[in-house]
């Protein structure tokens, strides 16, 4: 099984690689989308910029601190930003709900698919998908009541320890918990979605308790194949981000943006590389149940009871001929 896991990995890598018009279109639709949604920000960082001395921090390079603390401020926040740039985030995510019935079918078959098939697949499981987006909001209620009880410790910790430290390592104790919480209940989600695909399933309950009992009955390979692509996604972000504040000079503008844009695509094809991954892995481990076997008595000819022949009359004699 473990090495069924490995060539899991790189299996998913080449699917993406064979399929990767499917990432082509999503960083497109994803690049057309950014597009028209900076109109509305842009003048709103420009104003804020524009009487900032830590302004130079970014012209002259991308400074990770200083794009924090704008981000930060009241105008430009995110939960500020215009409503344009929130509603094309909003139709992004309903895009990437509503082909992800597309994707997964296409790297179930591992074949040639055409639009109208992939838009049909498409189709075919939004509304599933939709009621299992609703299921995961559910269940998610649960780690944010988690994690407003962390807080309150957390704070009377920190007006409670000797030792300032004591409360940012119980912080990163529960930043941890919680991100690996939010990982499997990702792996589960994203194995129910496998199931209904593959086995056409249209009750999402039933899916998500195949996924259950198949997630959890075999967590060390499946976890480990999501979190491994995991890392290495953060891996090639964080080079990119190297790249971007100590590598590329102030000036280079359009090496800036292609450079961006390159890290975008890294993090849509690395997630598409954990669904091609879990995809694999599930038909290469999952048997589904055989039919319950029924009993079919043996029949047999039935032969009707042949009856003897009626005896023949016997000859009269010559003289009464």
């Amino acid at each position: 099984m473990a090495q069924r896991g490995a060539s899991a990995f790189w299996g998913g890598a080449g699917l993406v690689w064979r399929r990767q018009r499917v990432l082509w279109w999503i960083f497109a639709v994803n690049f057309i989308l950014a597009f028209f949604s900076i109109h509305g920000v842009v003048p709103r960082i420009g104003n804020v910029l524009d009487h900032s001395l830590a302004a130079q921090r970014l012209v002259k390079g991308f400074d990770l601190g200083a794009f924090t603390e704008l981000t930060l401020q009241p105008g430009i926040s995110p939960l500020s930003v215009s409503p344009a740039a929130m509603a094309y985030s909003l139709v992004f995510f309903v895009f990437m709900l509503f082909v992800t019935g597309g994707i997964l079918e296409t790297y179930r078959r591992d074949d040639r698919v055409s639009t109208a098939e992939f838009f049909e697949s498409s189709g075919a499981f939004f509304w599933r998908f939709v009621r299992l987006l609703i299921f995961l909001l559910l269940c998610l209620i649960p780690i944010a009541i988690l994690r407003a009880i962390a807080n309150r410790i957390g704070g009377h910790i920190e007006d409670t320890a000797v030792s300032a430290m004591t409360s940012v390592w119980f912080q990163i104790a529960v930043g941890i918990v919680l991100l690996f919480l939010l990982m499997v209940l990702r792996l589960w989600f994203d194995m129910a979605e496998v199931h209904s695909v593959a086995q056409n399933e249209r009750r999402m309950r039933r899916s998500l308790a195949a996924a259950w009992r198949l997630t959890f009955g075999n967590f060390g390979r499946l976890f480990w194949l999501y979190f491994s692509i995991s890392i290495v996604a953060c891996v090639g972000f964080g080079f990119g981000l190297w790249l971007w504040m100590y590598v590329l000079p102030p000036t280079a503008i359009t090496g800036a943006f292609f450079l961006s844009q390159a890290m975008i695509l890294w993090w849509l094809a690395t997630r598409l590389w954990q669904r091609s991954s879990e995809t694999l892995w599930y038909q290469r481990n999952f048997v589904p149940a055989a039919p319950p076997a029924t009993y079919t008595p043996a029949t047999y000819p039935v032969v009707a009871p042949q009856t003897p022949p009626s005896p023949l009359p016997p000859p009269l004699p010559t003289d009464q001929v």
